[in-house]
């Protein structure tokens, strides 16, 4: 067999094998956060704001003197279900909240999911069901009609909420126990400006 001939059927599959061996991106990126235990245990509950970017999808826990307490990545909400900008305080703390607008219908017996999202569902509820809604832990209220914050899964970068902002846990928890009815809340499109601390923990909630 010519040699020409012989390169041109092994460099496809050198090439091939290049292509195999390089590193696949994750599927999906934890999101980060930082806690600075030393000022939050400093901090006065209810002396403390949060500063949420809708541009960064972080959200920053901040003391009187403007120090960053809890930086975190969020999950805003989706086109067609988007955070509200604006200035807002804390209008409900509750440790668990369920969602009266987004659940499931559930057998109370067992536990069994028979319509995993009930508000698509039209007509009665299936017989022998409840509803029973999407828990939200460690809820903070924005708004009247049901914008807050709280714990939720998501991808980092992503916008997966129908309105709230979702948020990993041990920061959330962090920022619930801080902060208090009354607390300002800031939800703005500018980007939080560096430097951060966020590629300093990633969590794995």
């Amino acid at each position: 067999m010519p040699s020409r001939l012989i390169l041109c059927l092994l460099v496809p599959l050198c090439l091939a094998s290049c292509q195999g061996l390089r590193k696949k991106p994750a599927a999906f990126e934890h999101p980060r956060w930082h806690i600075d235990e030393e000022r939050c245990a400093a901090a006065k509950p209810g002396k403390v704001r949060m500063d949420i970017s809708l541009a960064s999808h972080t959200a920053q826990l901040l003391d009187e003197d403007s120090c960053v307490l809890v930086e975190m990545d969020v999950s805003p909400g989706v086109p067609g279900h988007e955070t509200p900008v604006g200035e807002f305080v804390v209008k409900e703390k509750l440790p668990l909240k369920r969602s009266n607008l987004y659940g499931q219908y559930v057998r109370p017996d067992t536990g069994d999911v028979v319509v995993p999202r009930a508000w698509e569902h039209s007509g009665p509820k299936p017989e022998g069901t409840e509803y029973l809604g999407i828990a939200m832990p460690f809820w903070l209220r924005l708004t009247d009609d049901g914008v807050g914050i709280h714990v939720g899964g998501f991808e980092r970068g992503q916008c997966t909420s129908h309105g709230c902002i979702r948020c990993p846990e041990a920061p959330q928890q962090k920022c619930w126990e801080l902060c208090r009815p009354g607390v300002r809340v800031s939800v703005h499109r500018e980007a939080h400006p560096l430097p951060s601390r966020l590629h300093e923990r990633v969590g794995a909630e």
